[in-house]
């Protein structure tokens, strides 16, 4: 009996055994899960399982796509990604791309595990539409061009869309994360490697346009930068709380946060359009079709004005008297200690000469955000020509961008020299734009060090020994970073990301690497930086 129970067929096995036979093996996967041994979903422009693990997905050439439909029109916003039909290869735009950092933090805490469905195109547009748009930036002239301008555009442009949803997904995670108590961390994970999939779309579309100046088209480029930009600093502090949730203690765990990609995407867009002369009509170059979507740079949706009365702005929060009224003293010092080191050290490699222009440049921007709000003066300060940089960030002095529509162009360069109520973190960011690529080279790789927890005692100085350059860098960077603490409240696209910047930063090389090249200074009392991180501290503690 056993042995004929045995032979006889199963129908479930007998399906099974079917199921297997009609599988057919695919040799069209990416390079990464060949690599892995795994199955590659092939999706493009990349499989869900490079995504979620922020690895590099490139297809075999050989590969074929369907239809590439690289029109520039969309009718409506769909629920279903094929739609959108993105462009291949996705990964070799690296400058715009995750970094290298991020990417190897992300895989420690991101599962290779398919995204949930729930966040389609359509919900993250209306997101964006009903959420996201009101709070990406409380200057009352900025709601018309994030609620109408910059939402008609993503209808019109791929790229714009993309950008548009990827920023809608790091809000989401954002106010997930906000939460009391927060929202489960697999939750937020999906809405953060969306937000990278949108991310990646857009920026391999930016990466194709800027390609090819005959079809070019400004505004969708100018408009997907300033969507990016949000996304780049928000997706930091959203890694950065997943790797505080890995519950992974790692003695010198590197910070997942990196200034990088926010860098690259603020310079490399701007100096893209260096490269064209637009003060004459550029052959080729196409204008795009929305030029004027009803906004009048000065009209002021009233939704908008309810929603900047209630925000905390610089003026009102909590470090800003404080930092206010001790910057100027600790600048000073900055400045003796550079001179110092210039006079001591020479400056054969000119790296001193750069941080020295960085160090200008943040002292033009400290004192023209805080000369009028915490002043008396009945007039606006006057603003010196190094910082008069409405056209900096992504609108060269020498262009005119007829190409650009004026709600666009006056939204990009709104607010980037401050009147006492308008928002100060894009002009603070102006910072990453200004100063000389020769001090961010000197600069980034020491921030790449910064650790999530303190070295300890057991790691010797010799260890972390620096040059007078690399400390005055450090240095120049840890006191622009107390000023970014007071737009924390201001955007959550920023967030405690400046806390968690200096922390690491001196969990890495010890808040006294100033005092033991400039002893000096020790005399002085504490350094500026640390005594502001510590108040920040305190005040977060008994919130």
């Amino acid at each position: 009996m056993g042995r004929a129970i045995t032979k006889m067929p199963n129908p479930e096995n007998h399906g099974q055994r079917k199921t297997r036979r009609r599988h057919q093996k695919s040799r069209n996967g990416c390079f990464e899960c060949k690599r892995r041994r795994i199955k590659c979903d092939e999706e493009k422009p990349a499989c869900v399982r490079c995504v979620s693990g922020f690895y590099k997905c490139v297809y075999p050439a050989t590969f074929t796509p369907g239809k590439k439909d690289l029109g520039g029109e969309l009718s409506v916003p769909s629920s279903s990604r094929g739609t959108l039909s993105p462009s291949p290869s996705v990964s070799l735009y690296r400058e715009l791309s995750p970094s290298t950092r991020s990417t190897t933090e992300a895989r420690t805490f991101f599962p290779s595990t398919d995204t949930p469905s729930e966040l389609s195109d359509t919900d993250l547009y209306h997101h964006y539409l009903q959420h996201t748009s009101r709070t990406l930036a409380y200057s009352k002239h900025d709601q018309s061009a994030l609620q109408i301008g910059i939402p008609t555009l993503a209808l019109q442009s791929r790229t714009v869309f993309h950008s548009v949803l990827a920023a809608s997904a790091a809000c989401i995670a954002c106010d997930m994360i906000s939460r009391k108590p927060p929202a489960e961390v697999a939750a937020v994970k999906q809405a953060l490697v969306t937000g990278y999939r949108h991310y990646h779309s857009a920026s391999e579309r930016m990466r194709e346009s800027m390609s090819s100046v005959a079809t070019l088209k400004l505004e969708p480029l100018l408009a997907s930068a300033l969507m990016l930009v949000p996304f780049a600093t928000a997706s930091q502090q959203i890694n950065h709380w997943l790797s505080e949730k890995g519950g992974v203690d790692e003695p010198q765990k590197p910070l997942s946060s990196t200034p990088r990609d926010i860098i690259v995407i603020m310079r490399g867009i701007r100096a893209t359009l260096q490269t064209l002369d637009c003060e004459s009509p550029v052959s080729g170059i196409a204008q795009s079709p929305v030029t004027d979507p009803g906004i009048d740079d000065f009209s002021i949706l009233p939704e908008a004005r309810i929603k900047v009365s209630g925000i905390a702005t610089p003026c009102n929060h909590t470090m800003g008297p404080i930092i206010a009224s001790t910057s100027e003293e600790a600048y000073s010092k900055l400045q003796k200690r550079l001179d110092y080191a210039l006079y001591h050290c020479g400056d054969a490699n000119g790296t001193l000469t750069a941080c020295g222009a960085a160090l200008d440049i943040l002292k033009d921007i400290r004192s023209n955000a805080f000369s009028f709000r915490y002043s008396q003066r009945s007039s606006p300060p006057s603003f010196s020509p190094l910082n008069d940089v409405s056209k900096d960030l992504f609108e060269p002095q020498s262009m005119s961008l007829p190409q650009v529509a004026s709600w666009l162009r006056s939204f990009a360069n709104r607010s980037v020299v401050p009147q006492p109520t308008e928002p100060l973190t894009r002009y603070f960011l102006t910072f990453l734009v200004q100063v000389p690529q020769e001090y961010l080279d000197l600069v980034l790789p020491l921030l790449d060090k910064r650790l999530e927890s303190p070295v300890g005692a057991e790691l010797d100085d010799s260890s972390i020994e620096l040059t007078m350059e690399q400390a005055l860098a450090l240095d120049i960077y840890a006191h622009w970073s107390v000023l970014m603490f007071l737009v924390e409240e201001e955007s959550w696209w920023i967030g405690n990301l400046p806390f968690v910047t200096l922390s690491g930063m001196v969990n890495r090389f010890g808040n006294n690497f100033v005092t033991r090249l400039w002893p000096e200074e020790e005399k002085g009392g504490r350094w500026w930086p640390v005594g502001m991180l510590n108040i920040l501290r305190e005040i977060k503690q008994y919130q």
